[in-house]
């Protein structure tokens, strides 16, 4: 990608520009007021190198300006040479050199891009769920399921039980009465 002319860059707050290596005056426009850099596909802006994080860093604007946040990042991040402590917000103006793991960028300022405007109007996406969440979300729970089976084991259990102790057997027909012997007549 080489360096686009103002009119046609993409409607960037802002733009990271490679200081050196073969990406050298490559930019990279920041689309929107708070943005993610890192090597992973799922970030705003991606850097491919590998001393990157696969979520390497946040750069926001807020309250009027803009700050970076290194998210404990393996290589770290660095604002004009000094390194930024993981999670801690660190204001940042345009014209500084930012570094993510071994890559340089210049911060530079669009002209026309309006960053308040864009914060007013940011709505930040859902966060991202992973296909295990996904699935948990859309089956019972394996212990209710479990709950259930025990209740009706434990309810046909009790209705056969109760059924046998209830039931009449049939009384076992009586010994036929001994009849006094017939007498026999005398002769």
């Amino acid at each position: 990608m080489s360096t686009l002319p103002q009119g046609d860059r993409p409607q960037a707050l802002a733009i990271l520009a490679f200081q050196g290596g073969p990406r050298y005056r490559e930019e990279l426009p920041v689309p929107s007021p708070v943005v993610t850099i890192g090597r992973g596909a799922q970030c705003d802006v991606v850097l491919a190198d590998d001393s990157v994080s696969a979520v390497h860093a946040r750069l926001e604007f807020d309250a009027g300006r803009w700050r970076l946040t290194d998210l404990e990042s393996t290589n770290g991040t660095t604002v004009e040479g000094v390194k930024l402590a993981a999670n801690v917000p660190t204001p940042v103006h345009y014209g500084v050199s930012m570094r993510f793991g071994g890559v340089t960028l210049l911060f530079r300022e669009v002209d026309e891009a309006d960053p308040e405007a864009a914060r007013a109007a940011y709505v930040p996406a859902a966060p991202a769920t992973t296909l295990r969440e996904e699935r948990s979300r859309a089956r019972f729970p394996v212990w209710l399921v479990a709950l259930v089976i025990v209740i009706v084991a434990v309810l046909v259990a009790l209705f056969v039980f109760r059924g046998a102790m209830t039931a009449q057997p049939h009384p076992a027909p009586a010994p036929a009465a001994h009849a006094p012997p017939l007498a026999r007549a005398a002769p």
